[in-house]
């Protein structure tokens, strides 16, 4: 009798997860969003950058060989801020920076 208890246990706990299995799936994920995302990134060459976005980079990454840059949009195709990003000469470490349009450090890392 106490087998049978046992293998009761062992079969509704496969159940269970069969049926957490089939949900699952059909469920609405986490990363899932209606609409457009917050930022849109597009490449822009690093010739092109604004003057004053430029410097600022210049400024924070010093030491950093500069080679690639975004340009954020909002959701209604404003263009919001500039991500630029390099490689330290020293350490190889990458580092970015997110510059507004007119030059002012939004986020560093």
């Amino acid at each position: 009798m106490a087998s049978s208890k046992k293998y009761r246990h062992v079969l509704w706990g496969t159940a269970g997860l069969v049926a957490l299995a089939l949900l699952l799936p059909a469920s609405p994920g986490c990363g899932e969003h209606e609409g457009r995302p917050a930022l849109t990134k597009n490449a822009v060459p690093l010739a092109e950058l604004p003057e004053p976005v430029s410097k600022a980079a210049a400024r924070t990454l010093r030491g950093v060989k500069i080679d690639e840059a975004w340009k954020n949009f909002d959701r209604d195709g404003k263009l919001q801020s500039y991500e630029i990003r390099g490689r330290a000469a020293s350490n190889g470490k990458i580092r970015e920076v997110r510059v507004s349009t007119t030059g002012e450090i939004l986020e560093e890392e």
